[in-house]
């Protein structure tokens, strides 16, 4: 049927300034200022608001002007200023920000994007943050969080604790454990590396296990694959092959390729070598 009014439950078009104890409503809902207590009850099918439509749970498509909120959000929502929920499943849209605790599927901020558990695609104007992050995602600035899986870019830089996955950033790309592929307009750091990792500056870890090369510096305690640097510098040891204007190796397992190159293990009179150095025995 029609309503106009407070209907707390109803099934149909319904018309209400503002909501006021709600408790389920079915098909089209139209609200024109947020709840006048705390949200509560449950909205099914298309909703429609100029200032906060909010529920416990909203299912459907959620339209509104300035922003909308609900403890659980399934569907499409879009707010012109923002949206926020607990748990939310769908597309979401936030004009200026999107943020909740567990979103999954595809979220969208004009400035920024952020949430407890991301898993899907995530795109945010200006950012995208979270602690736990699965999928795609794209930040105008930056992207950062705690565990990140997937593919992520930041105009300036990715960050986090646990990377693994594709990751670009505009400036650099950073964090503690990075396993997969690193790409950093200027440098690339963590604690360790694992994979492929490429920086037009420097390039640094503790450890690194696969291809690292970058335009200038190139620095870490142990290197067990390929190292290419102009100056690059391993203090503890290195097991495979280096490559750079100047070379060092506090124990060298390897080769060496260079203008310089010194191995602290070889004997006297061959630690520093030109052009070439090995070390190929125990």
């Amino acid at each position: 049927g029609l309503s106009f009014g407070n209907s707390q439950t109803f099934t149909g078009l319904r018309f209400n300034l503002r909501d006021r104890d709600l408790q389920s409503v079915r098909g089209v809902t139209v609200s024109f200022w947020a709840p006048a207590r705390e949200p509560r009850g449950s909205i099914e099918g298309l909703s429609l608001g100029l200032v906060g439509t909010a529920a416990d749970e909203i299912d459907g498509v959620t339209l509104n002007l300035l922003g909308c909120g609900a403890d659980r959000m399934r569907g499409l929502a879009v707010g012109g200023l923002g949206a926020g929920c607990g748990e939310f499943t769908g597309i979401g849209v936030g004009g200026l920000g999107l943020g909740g605790d567990d979103m999954t599927g595809i979220m969208v901020g004009g400035l920024g994007l952020g949430g407890d558990r991301l898993t899907g695609v995530m795109l945010g104007g200006l950012g995208v943050g979270g602690d736990d992050m699965t999928g795609l995602a794209l930040g105008g600035l930056g992207v950062g969080g705690h565990d990140l899986t997937g593919v992520f870019a930041g105009g300036l830089g990715v960050g986090g604790e646990d990377l693994t996955g594709l990751f670009f950033g505009g400036l650099g790309v950073g964090g503690e454990s990075l396993t997969g592929v690193f790409v950093g307009g200027l440098g690339v750091g963590g604690q360790s590396l694992t994979g492929l990792a490429l920086a037009g500056g420097g390039l640094g870890a503790d450890r690194i296990a696969g291809l690292a090369a970058c335009g200038a510096y190139l620095r870490g305690d142990v290197l067990e694959g390929i190292g290419v640097g102009g100056y690059n510098r391993f203090d503890v040891g290195v097991q495979g092959l280096q490559i750079g204007i100047f070379n060092y190796a506090s124990e060298l397992h390897g080769a060496q390729i260079g203008l310089l190159n010194y191995a602290g293990n070889n004997r006297r009179g061959t630690r520093w070598l030109p052009l070439l150095n090995l070390h190929l025995g125990d």
